[in-house]
């Protein structure tokens, strides 16, 4: 069965730091992808890939702005890579610096491909997600390859532009976008997001280079990388695409499930069997969890909530609730309410970071 990769939550905190509030509301997209709280995926360091590039997704859509990866990504702060971005701006060239990156590049990032290649006098640094429960991706892909490029521009100047950027999307009726945020050749449909630049920038010194500094960031993320849990366990790999599905509307049926992980619905059904979870207690969990987090932390009606959540009655939702709760929606949120109000917490989401993030 395939495993379902993850996310360091410092990217995460990174990019919902960036959010212009009077666009959109962190705190409902934080709750609707399930990171707002930690009853659906536990206080963790990772949380699951599918639940990032849902968020760019649903962002994107909520504000009609095809380029909204685009605008993150350059806002980005690299340092909240974590170790890793110290690592590449530690090295002696920025070839050297972006191996390491690419090597490294798990202990933030699971479920992806991230190599450098050289072809001729072209040098390729390449960005895929291999993880086939993500499926959809087309926002990620922005905002990683104007990551890459910002962290280029970080150690061959500000004015640095690429050779070329290639994506494994369509631009669909989105080419302009593309071209006003991007000051270079694009082109589309390609096997893999890349970055193509001249080779000889390789051998480019990096001015801020400390050896032993470098050194030691590398012994911390080796260490890092042979202890860190890189992949979600079944349980949480089948809520992610639960909660990922749920929130581009489609179908959270078990057949579709199956399909998604590779597998026929008898043999899914028999490894969840074998680990101790049942399919329909996985998909009430993750409703249930993600109803509670959007009824505490976002002022959306209880109906709106329930179509967000595939049911197509709100009374069908509220008793859906109610029995796994033991209260109703109304009298869940008012109480979540009183005590946000009482002990002065704020809503927005923040997750530990993990130790490859110091």
């Amino acid at each position: 069965m395939p495993s379902s990769g993850v996310i360091a939550a410092s990217i995460i905190n990174g990019v919902l730091s960036t959010i212009d509030r009077r666009r959109m509301d962190p705190e409902t997209i934080s709750a609707r992808v399930g990171i707002a709280n930690d009853g659906l995926f536990g206080r963790s360091p990772f949380l699951p890939l599918s639940a990032f590039t849902t968020m760019l997704e649903m962002a994107a859509t909520q504000t009609n702005d095809h380029a909204l990866g685009m605008k993150w990504g350059k806002l980005f702060n690299i340092h909240d890579l974590g170790a890793t971005s110290q690592l590449y701006l530690t090295a002696r060239t920025v070839g050297e610096g972006l191996t390491k990156l690419c090597e490294y590049f798990p202990t933030f990032q699971g479920g992806t491909h991230c190599a450098l290649n050289v072809s001729g006098d072209t040098a390729r640094l390449t960005y895929s997600i291999f993880d086939r429960t993500v499926s959809h991706r087309v926002q990620d892909a922005n905002f990683s390859e104007a990551v890459l490029c910002s962290v280029l521009r970080a150690t061959l100047g500000k004015d640095w532009e690429p050779l070329c950027l290639e994506f494994e999307h369509s631009p669909g009726a989105n080419l302009a976008s593309y071209q006003a945020h991007f000051h270079c050749p694009l082109r589309f449909g390609a096997r893999y997001n890349a970055i193509l630049f001249p080779l000889s920038e390789l051998s480019r010194p990096i001015l801020s280079y400390d050896r032993m500094l470098h050194h030691r960031l590398e012994s911390e993320l080796s260490d890092c990388l042979s202890s860190q849990e890189l992949e979600l366990d079944l349980s949480n790999s089948v809520k992610a695409w639960i909660n990922a599905s749920l929130c581009c509307s489609k179908s959270i049926d078990i057949q579709d499930a199956a399909s998604d992980f590779g597998m026929s619905v008898r043999s899914f059904q028999r490894k969840l069997a074998d680990a101790g979870l049942n399919y329909a207690d996985l998909r009430n969990a993750v409703r249930t969890e993600i109803a509670k987090a959007m009824l505490a932390f976002t002022d959306r009606t209880i109906p709106e909530i329930a179509f967000d959540l595939g049911y197509s009655e709100t009374s069908a939702f509220s008793r859906s609730f109610k029995s796994f709760t033991g209260s109703t929606p109304a009298k869940f949120r008012d109480g979540a309410v009183r005590a946000r109000t009482s002990s002065g917490q704020g809503s927005s989401f923040m997750a530990p970071t993990s130790a490859a993030s110091h």
